[in-house]
């Protein structure tokens, strides 16, 4: 199968006029850095970032020898391009390299840098950012009652003596997020079981914590 890059929106096709000479692919994860009160650093991880693509490729004004089938000039492409950005179009990007390996990801269009070169008139170079597009998962949130003396509990979400089993892959952000919606919170897991957690960023499977309303 011979290269190809295009992208795919509402069962359509669109095939770049002229492949990129190169594509960039951006993979991370989330690091968060917290001083401790006696003085040490510690880093947690929150999870994998969404991945980020990014190239530039040539968008002639006329067809050309070496351009792809189904040919589009380059001012169509800037509006078609803007049009996505604007309206915040859920695309598929496509790289087919014909080995392996291949690019195939729902992505977002993130930014769009247009270039002229002198005796290139009406040929823009466009550069694009795109990044992978993940659908929000539905969230359900516990919502706490006000009794007739106005009193409400710290945590709705957490009842009283809750606790929680380490299990492989657990950290404490991530429980924090889990029962507060906010990792910052780990703190008070550590400080209700500081006699069970030596090292907040080394928390073990089999373990029971104890979780402060």
């Amino acid at each position: 199968m011979d290269y190809a890059v295009y992208f795919e929106k509402d069962g359509k096709v669109y095939h770049l006029p002229v492949n990129p000479e190169e594509i960039t692919r951006t993979s991370g994860i989330s690091i968060e850095k917290y001083r401790m009160l006696d003085g040490n650093q510690i880093v947690l991880s929150g999870g994998k970032e969404l991945d980020e693509i990014s190239f530039e490729a040539e968008f002639p004004c006329t067809e050309r020898i070496y351009t792809n089938k189904g040919f589009q000039d380059a001012d169509t492409w800037e509006a078609i391009l803007q049009e996505w950005q604007v309206n915040r179009s859920i695309l598929r990007f496509i790289a087919v390299n014909g080995i392996g390996n291949d690019i195939n990801k729902t992505v977002l269009l993130d930014q769009i840098t247009y270039t002229e070169k002198a005796g290139e008139e009406g040929d823009k170079y466009i550069s694009l950012k795109l990044v992978e597009y993940k659908a929000p998962a539905i969230r359900y949130v516990s919502v706490g009652t006000v009794n007739a003396n106005k009193e409400t509990r710290k945590n709705p979400a957490v009842s009283a003596n809750k606790t929680h089993t380490v299990v492989k892959g657990d950290t404490l952000w991530g429980i924090a997020k889990t029962y507060y919606g906010n990792g910052s919170q780990y703190t008070r897991i550590y400080q209700a079981n500081s006699a069970k957690i030596k090292n907040p960023s080394l928390i073990y499977p089999g373990q029971v914590f104890t979780i402060p309303a």
